[in-house]
């Protein structure tokens, strides 16, 4: 991989640079506002209800900037990605149009058509969480480090050892994992070959033996499948049980605490206790996008080091005899199966009744994948609340070490977490498998109409245009089956139960929430119509260039290389409009959970300070704050994988349902 985005990011270094200063920024401001939540908090044995008011101000303030510096990270992490999509096809075809005919015998068209095309699209989706949440990692560790050390330097260098070995389990165990995903990887260039040689004997007018043929595809498609199964196999668990390691480390906390070992239990010392606390809890927030990555990782790599496989023979190109490169003889197919176009709520409604369609056979197991999410969401949602009855023991009590219930709610968090995370185990194992099936169902139904499409049509649309939507968009459906259908259930199904229990704990407090809620759901909906059309763009533009790619590999000639620029730069433009919809969503997420926060923190203060509510009582609402913040941050950077798997349904089922005209 240390090639591919050398080349990849050669020319980027003083954007990258720019992000990581605005990460930096992000990060300051985001600690800022815990000071100053600290600030006020300790304020409140002196009455000091101006220093409150104040403090609250200071963190609206500071959450503007933090807003701005999350969009602008998201703005640039676009077009970084963007840029280096762009410069590794056009080298990538670039050496391909000018390789001697030996060379390019060694590859396999298919091959090299979808890993520049498809595998450069995933690669983009990889280079922006580097950029915008693998890079802010180290940023809020160094910072989180500095500010626990400040109240106490054991803990601090507790906390650190315990991420450094978590940090070195999980890099050993992904090499383990990236050796399995290459076996699996392998199975796709066979599928592709075989759709491929189907897709020219079809257009050719080829007579092939069906019975044959078609059982061959089947047995390629089971040996993915099976290949496939193992994988996941291999690593489902990792995510899940690495968040329960980072969220034992909160348990750990509290324990300590209890215990006298780190910090003593006067007023002051309680409510240092009580930041720490928030410290650990905003840095476990910041690492839950580790399970997507540990997901994507593999297929980064692997794509990474195919890409580079051509890349290293770029001193092999020769110059083309044919210098011909006149723009008259580009040819740019525009021609594809049309999906009717419909209002946003009937097009959505059409889109559930196709994937309920595609999971008719897994009914039951989905089923129980929900019903499992459920209970560990239910258990993940009342954690709070025995954790604010643990710090209302722990701060009214002074020998709380000796304090056998204390001792007991830290047991029963153990508890909650533990059932909640590995209740998250099952269902992600079944929802991997029914995405692998579903993948496998797709293909061969796919395989199956090509036959009833007819030559006619692919050769008015190219191979590459048929081949797109088995390499592309059943991929994107399998991921967003697999993983984003289970995710985007529990996200909001804890959204439901926060609401629901933080109406039990203080209707008062619960009110700040309950009025941004709806405009997040709003904002929700505007980016989903925004972005809907430019999500369609960018599939059926990327499919267009996986056509240009086979065509120009089938017959290299020079002028083919100013038409790929052309048809690239367009790619491009669509996945850049694609996402500045969306890139609204996270700072928009952001400002308004951080006001509501900041409210629940001086309004929660003020009523700590006339005795209405206790200090576990605020930590509950707190910690539900980031219960709810948490989902719908996942939801809004969801969208786009949302987005993806519509677009892609709808280019599948324009194949699958399409009927020829008599």
């Amino acid at each position: 991989m240390k090639k591919f985005l050398s080349v990849a990011l050669k020319f980027q270094w003083k954007t990258i640079l720019i992000i990581f200063v605005l990460l930096i920024i992000q990060t300051f401001f985001q600690m800022e506002i815990i000071d100053l939540f600290s600030v006020a908090l300790s304020g409140v044995k002196n009455q000091k209800i101006d220093l409150l008011f104040k403090s609250g101000l200071y963190m609206l303030v500071y959450t503007v900037f933090a807003m701005i510096s999350i969009y602008a990270v998201s703005f640039l992490s676009t077009r970084v990605a963007s840029n280096a999509a762009y410069t590794i096809r056009e080298k990538i075809f670039h050496i391909l149009m000018n390789l001697p005919d030996e060379e390019i015998a060694k590859f396999k068209i298919s091959g090299l058509t979808t890993r520049s095309t498809r595998g450069m699209s995933s690669e983009q989706g990889f280079i922006v969480i580097i950029l915008t949440q693998l890079m802010l990692v180290p940023v809020t560790l160094v910072a989180i480090i500095y500010e626990i050390a400040l109240i106490d330097t054991t803990y601090a260098i507790f906390f650190l050892s315990f991420i450094g070995v978590i940090t070195l389990i999980v890099i050993f165990r992904m090499k383990q994992i990236v050796k399995i995903f290459f076996r699996a990887k392998k199975t796709y260039g066979k599928l592709n070959q075989m759709f491929l040689s189907k897709i020219s004997n079809i257009a050719n007018r080829i007579q092939i033996n069906k019975q044959e043929n078609d059982a061959e595809f089947e047995k390629a498609c089971e040996n993915s499948y099976d290949k496939n199964v193992k994988y996941l196999l291999s690593q489902y668990y990792l995510g899940p049980v690495l968040i329960w390691a980072l969220y034992s480390i909160v348990l750990i906390t509290f324990a300590m605490i209890n215990a006298g070992y780190t910090i003593g239990f006067e007023t002051d010392s309680v409510v240092d206790s009580f930041i720490i606390l928030i410290y650990v809890a905003y840095f476990v927030s910041t690492l839950s996008f580790v399970p997507a990555f540990i997901d994507r990782w593999p297929r980064a790599f692997a794509t990474s080091v195919r890409l580079e496989e051509v890349l290293n023979i770029e001193d092999k190109i020769i110059k083309s005899e044919n210098t011909n490169d006149n723009p008259k003889e580009i040819e740019i197919v525009e021609e594809d199966i049309e999906f009717e176009d419909k209002g946003v709520w009937a097009e959505r409604k059409d889109l559930f009744q196709k994937f309920r369609i595609i999971l008719k056979d897994d009914k039951p197991k989905v089923i129980i994948s929900m019903i499992l999410l459920t209970a560990s969401t239910l258990c993940m949602v009342y954690a709070p609340k025995v954790a604010g009855k643990t710090v209302d023991l722990l701060s009214s009590n002074v020998n709380s070490s000796n304090d056998l219930a204390i001792y007991t709610n830290i047991a029963l968090l153990l508890v909650l977490y533990s059932v909640g995370y590995l209740f998250k185990l099952t269902p992600k194992r079944i929802m991997g498998i029914t995405g692998e099936k579903v993948a496998y169902n797709l293909r061969m139904k796919l395989f199956d109409k090509i036959e009833i499409i007819g030559s006619d049509f692919i050769q008015e649309n190219s191979k590459g245009q048929v081949l797109s939507r088995l390499n592309n968009d059943v991929m994107n459906i399998r991921e967003f089956v697999s993983s984003r259908i289970s995710e985007i259930f529990a996200q909001i199904l804890s959204i439901i139960l926060v609401v629901v229990l933080i109406l039990m704990t203080d209707v008062r407090l619960s009110l700040i929430y309950l009025i941004i809620l709806p405009i997040q759901v709003i904002c929700f909906y505007i980016c989903d119509v925004k972005s809907k059309a430019h999500y369609d763009g960018h599939q059926k533009q990327l499919g267009r260039l996986m056509s240009y790619f086979e065509r120009g590999l089938s017959n290299r000639h020079p002028f083919h290389e100013k038409g790929f620029k052309k048809m690239n730069q367009t790619v491009i433009d669509n996945y850049i409009k694609s996402r500045n919809v969306t890139n609204f969503m996270d700072p928009i997420t952001t400002l308004l959970t951080n006001v509501g926060k900041i409210t629940v923190y001086i309004a929660g203060v003020y009523f700590l300070s006339v005795n209405e509510i206790q200090l576990g009582t605020l930590l509950a609402f707190i910690m539900y704050g980031q219960l709810m913040t948490k989902p719908i941050k996942k939801l809004s950077t969801s969208m786009a994988s949302i987005e993806t798997a519509f677009s892609s349904i709808k280019r599948l089922f324009a194949i699958i349902d399409y009927q020829k005209d008599e």
